[in-house]
């Protein structure tokens, strides 16, 4: 979700005021058994050693008179060393933190599966030398990264890459350098990488940001599938292409998608191939069902998809996308999330060792622990195959007061960490059966060892917890202390193995003692809030299965050819794509719609032909009338295209909204659509019904900003109501989006009943020159707890404009409450007014769903 810097400036020192104890273990993680020296701690000083909760492991020790000290033998689990004075253990009490993990014993017959817990690495991105501060293997910190993932039992990881740091120049082929040498860092560990590039190179003729060259991109595609090979399990082509990482529309990104799908599998035949993931909410987004409206599923192997919203978001979350993907025919195809994380813990108030990049707190981090497991569970229920955490590497954003990392600044991990460990060694090789029937303020969830053969814990594992507000959180910040400590009772079960008694392990990994058996042969376990495993189990039964998984078939490292292969009749090598004319057409509803504003449109459409061989067709146009396109068959070169000039106008049937569909055959084979939709201005105007909300009424609006002051008034210079907002502090992070509320939801006359538009004209001013801003949206609040959808808007200037906002087929306005209308200004004052707030309905309401496939 996040757009890496490709090199991190950070003063590598730590002063002598937060100087600390440090491990000669990498991270400060090693495997059970292994032998710790430390260093750097006060003379003659006594410490003991204490479990992630605070409970004493009855160890203890002191430093010699050169500080060092050799640690006594730990077992799994995530430990702290403390001060033997201090009878309570407080963060900062403790001098050093250390993760104990389980030796790997994996076996390379049981990968077929694949491996559910991935991690996003970003090892190319944002572990450069000086990212933390690294005092192991010589300071090497890309090396000291890998080395964790290793550790932590990942099979799976996510980089990313610059083609325009790799290829500056199209006169010479791709310089993979370190890219390349990580990879293989990654492979020698046994772990698998899921490639990603943005950022192409100006002599690719970005169109904005996505290359306008599309034998470019080919090359480039074909080059790196080659060079990498198996050291990449998969290839992912662009970054969030819904967000900002793609200002152009989705029918352009679908048609580079397409190129760079073929170029990955010209490179690497049978490589996994997944679209640049969707960040977008698939309930309240329309690019989800416009993108696969362009036959995008008969290129991509897995659906890939990124998402930082609660748990409890999920089942509706991927039930929408499972949906979108059935209406396709694709329901076969695998959803891999190959970036989730969380934003519950909150923002850290306290400096880590740089400078200005604040740290999670002892608490922040429990809670950061806590979400894996639960969120890992949630997902894997919705029928999710893949899931790649973000992030492993230290890494801040938002000014640096977010702190995702696995691994702090200072270069140790956290006891998300150990939370890692402790899933991949007990769930790594598992498949989930599904929730068990529970009390409501229980959860637990069964798996079943997939192969015996490698793991220490056959049979069934049951990992289990107590509902805190990280599982029924919608929104916002959860923080708390509690632990949620809560008694249920285990039934019907056997021992898979009586020469293997039941175990029970925390969170962290390390081992517990059973609580006795009931009378009739029942468990009592105590739950808490942080996920605990139940392993050597067996004869249970899911109350509740999860949703069918769709899988990639293969090894993990050298799959065979990926399921899901696009249907035998079509020629997936012809590549369309159309250019409208920008002053022919607006651009809107999150780069869904294509706005036409006259009588005719002017469009370009190219023809591409990726094969060796010259290909003949004929390609037709549907839901719009287009003139200019040959009416018999064309030829199109190897490896170039065929382009037209046309002119598009409205159907005969004089409908307002409607898709462009083009299709064609060529050398007697279909070739995939291209779809793009659209919406005729004039005769949307002629049929619609405009209505100006009460916007001049001051009851109805209400303050909503992160101001330190603010103000709505009617200036009736301007007829216009004028926000204000003032903020003290530079580094704030600035928003202003005042509320207007709307009548009761579900009333005959709701004000945005049928709506297809909403207008209003808006100016600013700042006390920055610039008058910019960060974004600028215009929210819909529904009444019934559904999250708000962000409809963004080109950024108000200091003359009155007009702005037009789309409402697409996924908007439920009877079921909106209210509307917020604002920015996040650059500046720290603001002045934003806004009048003629009106709804536009067509006045024969039909589901204006015409881009649906």
């Amino acid at each position: 979700m996040r757009p890496f810097p490709v090199a991190i400036v950070l003063a590598a020192f730590v002063t002598a005021a937060n100087a600390a104890v440090t491990l000669d273990a990498p991270g400060h993680a090693v495997v059970e058994g292994a032998a710790v020296r430390a260093q750097g701690g006060e003379p003659g000083a006594a410490f003991r050693i204490v479990d992630w909760r605070g409970r004493d492991a009855g160890l203890s020790g002191a430093f010699d008179e050169a500080g060092n000290a050799t640690l006594p033998p730990l077992p799994c689990g995530y430990w702290r060393i403390v001060p033997a004075a201090h009878p309570k253990v407080a963060p900062f009490h403790a001098l050093v933190t250390l993760a104990v993990v389980a030796p790997s014993c994996r076996n390379p017959k049981c990968d077929a599966g694949g491996a559910f817990f991935a991690a996003d690495a970003a090892l190319s991105s944002i572990s450069r030398p000086g990212a933390f501060l690294c005092s192991w293997n010589g300071g090497d910190t890309e090396r000291t990264v890998a080395d964790l993932l290793g550790l932590a039992g990942f099979r799976h990881v996510r980089d990313r890459l610059h083609w325009r740091h790799v290829q500056p120049s199209p006169d010479s082929p791709p310089d993979f350098g370190r890219y390349l040498a990580n990879a293989e860092l990654l492979r020698e560990r046994g772990i698998g990488v899921s490639g990603m590039f943005h950022d192409c190179p100006a002599w690719a003729r970005p169109i904005k940001r996505l290359p306008g060259d599309l034998p470019a991109l080919f090359r480039f595609c074909r080059d790196s599938a080659t060079a990498f090979g198996h050291r990449m399990e998969d290839w992912e082509f662009w970054n969030e292409p819904d967000l900002a990482f793609a200002p152009e529309p989705v029918w352009d990104y679908a048609a580079l998608f397409k190129v760079a799908a073929l170029g990955f599998k010209a490179g690497r035949p049978g490589i996994t191939v997944l679209n640049g993931a969707l960040a977008l909410p698939p309930y309240g987004s329309p690019y989800h069902a416009a993108f696969l409206a362009n036959d995008a599923a008969m290129y991509f192997d897995a659906f890939n998809y990124h998402t930082y919203a609660p748990p409890s978001k999920y089942p509706e979350a991927f039930r929408r996308i499972r949906d979108d993907l059935a209406a396709v025919g694709a329901a076969d195809k695998p959803i891999w999330v190959t970036e989730f994380g969380t934003n519950l813990e909150g923002l850290p108030d306290s400096e880590g060792v740089r400078a200005g990049v604040m740290a999670h707190s002892w608490g922040q981090e429990l809670v950061q622990a806590e979400f894996l497991p639960k969120a890992n569970a949630a997902m894997r229920m919705e029928g999710v195959d893949r899931a790649f955490f973000f992030v492993f590497a230290a890494y801040n954003e938002r000014g640096g007061r977010k702190d995702w990392g696995v691994i702090r600044r200072d270069g140790t991990v956290k006891p998300v960490f150990a939370a890692m460990a402790a899933q991949n060694r007990f769930l790594g090789n598992a498949r989930l059966l599904g929730a068990l029937e529970t009390p409501s303020d229980i959860r637990a969830y069964l798996y079943e060892t997939a192969c015996q053969e490698s793991s220490p814990h056959p049979g069934q594992t049951v990992v289990f917890w107590s509902v805190s507000p990280i599982d029924t959180a919608t929104d916002g910040v959860v923080y708390a202390e509690p632990d949620y400590s809560r008694e249920w009772r285990l039934a019907g079960f056997a021992e898979a193995d009586p020469a293997t008694p039941l175990r029970l392990f925390d969170m962290c990994g390390s081992s517990g003692e059973l609580a006795p058996s009931c009378a009739d042969g029942a468990l009592m376990l105590t739950a808490t809030r942080f996920p605990a495993y139940l392993t050597g189990i067996s004869g249970l039964a899911a109350a509740a299965p999860p949703a069918a998984v769709a899988a990639v078939s293969g090894g993990a490292l050298d799959r065979a050819s990926p399921s899901g292969a696009a249907p035998a009749d079509h020629d997936l090598s012809i590549v369309l794509r159309i250019i409208p004319t920008r002053d022919d057409f607006e651009i809107t509803r999150r780069k869904t719609l294509a706005v036409l504003g006259g009588d005719t449109g002017r469009v370009r459409i190219e023809v591409w032909n990726f094969s060796d061989t010259v290909k003949t067709g004929t390609v037709a146009a549907a839901g719009a009338t287009v003139s200019g396109l040959p009416s018999g068959p064309f030829a199109v070169p190897p490896m170039g295209n065929a382009a037209f000039d046309c002119l598009l106008a409205p159907s005969d049937s004089g409908d307002a909204e409607s898709s462009l569909a083009l299709s064609g055959s060529f050398d007697n084979r279909p070739i995939t659509r291209l779809s793009m939709p659209l919406l005729f201005e004039k005769p949307f105007l002629a049929s619609c019904v405009r209505t100006e909300l009460a916007w001049r009424d001051s009851s109805l609006w209400k303050t909503n900003s992160s101001a330190d002051a603010h103000s709505i008034s009617f200036d009736a210079e301007q007829d216009a109501l004028r926000f204000e907002g003032s903020w003290n502090d530079a580094g704030a992070d600035r928003w202003m989006y005042p509320v207007f509320t709307l009548a009761p939801c579900g009333a005959a006359a709701h004000p945005l009943h049928g709506a297809v538009r909403i207008e209003f004209e808006i100016r600013s001013e700042q006390d920055k020159v610039e008058n910019d801003f960060k974004s600028q949206y215009l929210m819909l609040v529904y009444g019934d707890g559904r999250p708000d959808l962000f409809i963004p808007f080109d950024s108000p200037t200091g003359e009155w404009e007009k702005r037009r906002v789309h409402l697409s087929a996924d908007v439920d306005p009877d079921a909106v409450s209210s509307i917020r209308i604002g920015a996040n200004p650059r500046g720290t004052r603001c002045a934003i007014w806004l009048r003629s707030l009106s709804v536009l309905k067509i006045a024969s309401l039909r589901a204006h769903d015409a881009y649906l496939p």
